[in-house]
């Protein structure tokens, strides 16, 4: 079996999005506490070092999309969400009075969480 080749076969799929090259570069000079503040302060918008010192020489500041605070909260909201389906599946095959218990204890956990935030 061979290969066929069309040479003016077209590519499928989304296109690639292009990117603005970075070509230049600027030395930066830090003495060890300057570069780990600004380390830390990267880990803490999920960034790395170089890219947090690019946006705030170029922006002078940096919006997080999502605080640690908030992505954590997020994932507690998943966990429950799974929780919660796996009790209506449950109660829909056993009957809601053998859930109810647990429903009630769940329904509490949400609140708490909403009135911490």
């Amino acid at each position: 079996m061979e290969n066929k080749m069309e040479e003016n076969t077209t590519k499928r799929g989304r296109p690639a999005k292009e990117k603005a090259k970075l070509n230049y570069s600027i030395n930066l000079k830090l003495t060890e506490k300057d570069f780990l503040s600004v380390k830390e302060k990267a880990e803490n918008l999920g960034m790395k070092a170089t890219q947090y010192a690019r946006e705030m020489t170029l922006k002078g500041s940096i919006k997080s999309r999502y605080t640690i605070e908030e992505l954590d909260r997020m994932r507690k909201i998943s966990g429950m969400a799974n929780n919660l389906n796996q009790l209506a599946r449950l109660a829909n095959g056993s009957g809601y009075p053998k859930v109810a218990m647990e429903m009630i204890k769940f329904i509490d956990e949400i609140k708490k969480m909403l009135h911490d935030s």
